[in-house]
């Protein structure tokens, strides 16, 4: 088989691979309710910085303004009413996906999965609210999408109490579904009964079983290249890369971020290198080096021109001027930098974090992945050093991509001059 056709058999499998896990609907629905409950992370940051403050001059100062201390109790109740409660957000928002896709009475489908979690999680007299954290996230994932699923089965079945046709929709949904929720919320008290019975509960089982593995995977150094490499490949071949990666990994990251997020806040240190800040603002500067090389060594006028246009949306981590104006994808003499120097970038974070030569992101700030880089860097880490090994990675970036860049600027700019002498 020759290289053009290796590739083009490599590009169908990866389409059809990339396409089968971008429409699976239970992939889509944890993407989705990931994405909806990464806000409330970024709104829960503002009260954990001003509360953790640096300057006791700062804190004493609001202190005489309000009257008292318990300002900081007022403030944290926004933590406690998001990051506290994360693996119940976690179940609403999925099963709400799921039923939207599932196409089932979308409220109770909702509630059902809610209560049933409840159920599930030890919950009961002298437990604390700490079992809905992140800790429960894995549980809330997949009770969210079981009971949705279970609920869909038994509306298939058309077991339900029908209702006349006078009664109002608005009357009658809640008591068509009465039976199925009932079925469900009792079928979790069951499997609650049987696992107590044994000693263990859901959130224990799940967590033993699935998410440490998940955890160990995902959140390993090995997982994180993996998932780049992976990601840029897709990317090479015209596949949104981001969207298909990122919907298996940003739950994995999140729930690491969290960990460290709650070991702060309990006066501990973040332990996680792995984990969102690091997955977001540290593993994806590789590209941003084409740019710069670009703005270096580019004599073709297309490469001069691509690499001043694209230098400011990448600026904010928007790629696709370069994607398309070099162009990076399907351009067989920039694949290796293109494939592997987002993996290089995350290798760099990585020993440096392990070295301790920058503070490992401790979720107290959270960001957008379009906060530029260097500032990104600096805020999540809340050091200088966070900026400085940024810069590092954008050296080592730009190096990387020169030569390549050279090489195929110097082809395009052979291509213009010819058509110029013509």
């Amino acid at each position: 088989m020759s290289e053009n056709n290796a590739m083009q058999s490599l590009q169908v499998k990866l389409s059809r691979f990339a396409g089968a896990l971008g429409r699976n609907m239970y992939v889509n629905a944890i993407k989705d309710a990931m994405l909806a409950y990464v806000p409330f992370t970024i709104i829960a940051s503002i009260p954990l910085i001003i509360s953790n403050f640096p300057s006791q001059t700062v804190i004493d100062f609001i202190s005489n303004i309000y009257g008292s201390a318990d300002w900081i109790g007022q403030l944290m109740t926004v933590y406690f009413a998001t990051i506290n409660i994360a693996a119940l957000l976690v179940c609403l928002t999925i099963s709400h996906r799921l039923a939207e896709k599932l196409e089932v009475n979308v409220l109770q489908a909702q509630l059902t999965a809610v209560v049933s979690f409840l159920v599930l999680t030890p919950f009961g007299e002298g437990q604390s609210i700490a079992n809905v954290t992140a800790s429960s996230m894995f549980t809330a994932m997949i009770v969210g999408m079981v009971t949705v699923r279970i609920y869909k089965a038994i509306d298939n079945k058309g077991i339900k109490i029908t209702m006349p046709d006078a009664v109002p929709p608005a009357v009658a949904a809640p008591f068509e579904s009465l039976i199925g929720s009932m079925i469900i919320v009792y079928g979790a008290l069951i499997l609650k009964m049987v696992l107590d019975a044994f000693g263990t509960n859901l959130n224990a089982l799940i967590n033993g079983t699935v998410g440490l593995p998940v955890m160990m995977l995902g959140g390993s150094i090995f997982g994180v290249i993996f998932a780049k490499i992976f990601e840029q490949l897709l990317w090479f071949f015209g596949i949104h890369g981001g969207s298909i990666v990122q919907g298996v990994m940003t739950p994995i990251m999140q729930v690491l971020e969290t960990q460290n997020l709650e070991a702060v806040t309990a006066g501990g240190a973040a332990f996680n290198i792995i984990n969102n800040s690091f997955f977001t603002h540290f593993t994806s500067i590789g590209l941003v080096g084409a740019v710069i090389a670009g703005l270096i060594v580019s004599k073709s006028k297309q490469y001069k021109e691509i690499s001043k246009i694209a230098i400011v949306p990448y600026a904010f981590g928007i790629g696709e001027p370069a994607l398309f104006g070099y162009p990076l994808m399907l351009n067989f003499k920039l694949i290796i930098p293109f494939v592997l120097s987002n993996a290089v970038s995350a290798l760099i974070a990585y020993v440096a974090f392990s070295l301790g030569l920058v503070p490992i992101p401790t979720g107290l700030i959270q960001l957008p992945w379009t906060t530029p880089v260097i500032l990104s860097g600096f805020l999540v880490t809340q050091s200088f050093r966070g900026a400085l090994l940024q810069i590092v990675q954008l050296v080592v970036a730009t190096l990387f991509w020169m030569p390549f860049m050279r090489s195929s600027d110097r082809d395009e700019y052979a291509i213009e001059q010819g058509e110029t002498q013509e």
